[in-house]
């Protein structure tokens, strides 16, 4: 069973919501973090940001193909979605940043890693691999958010002379 928060929807994630997750927890500064790693222990490591939206299970296909293809394959739910904790704080770059740092750390890999990004997996992706360049060996983005698209000229008009009501 997957279990995300929408909007007001409450989510209790005690120890019996834990107990019927997939992937494990680990308890790390600011909470629980769920994740999962799959494939032989002194492979690369490839680890699977998800975006806003959809929790750790975005990645299915992709966590299969990458521990069926040999790397050690990473993927956690980030703090306010799936079965990870909603801590009490500002979520930000840096709150992001500490628990990917504490959940490398807590499982004990020490090598640097491939890091993919989904959306807003990507940010935050930009963000570890800039504040912790000795722990990254790899980057990879889809479609990150927060980088603007490029419009034609029409659009900005569009925007400017809004059409009716």
């Amino acid at each position: 069973m997957r279990r995300y928060r929408f909007r007001s929807e409450p989510l209790a994630l005690d120890d019996a919501a834990r107990a019927s997750a997939p992937g494990q927890f680990v308890r790390l500064s600011d909470g629980w973090t769920h994740y999962e790693l799959a494939g032989p222990p002194d492979a690369q490591t490839v680890v699977l940001i998800h975006g806003f939206s959809v929790p750790y299970y975005i990645w299915d296909p992709t966590f299969a193909a990458l521990a069926e293809a040999g790397f050690r394959a990473l993927r956690y739910d980030l703090y306010g979605r799936g079965f990870s904790d909603r801590p009490d704080v500002e979520y930000n770059a840096d709150l992001y940043d500490r628990q990917l740092c504490e959940l490398l750390d807590a499982l004990g890999i020490a090598t640097p890693v491939d890091v993919a990004g989904l959306s807003m997996g990507g940010p935050i992706a930009i963000h570890f691999a800039d504040r912790h360049p000795e722990r990254v060996r790899r980057l990879v983005l889809v479609d990150p958010a927060g980088f603007p698209l490029k419009q034609p000229p029409v659009a900005a008009l569009i925007r400017l002379y809004p059409l009716g009501e």
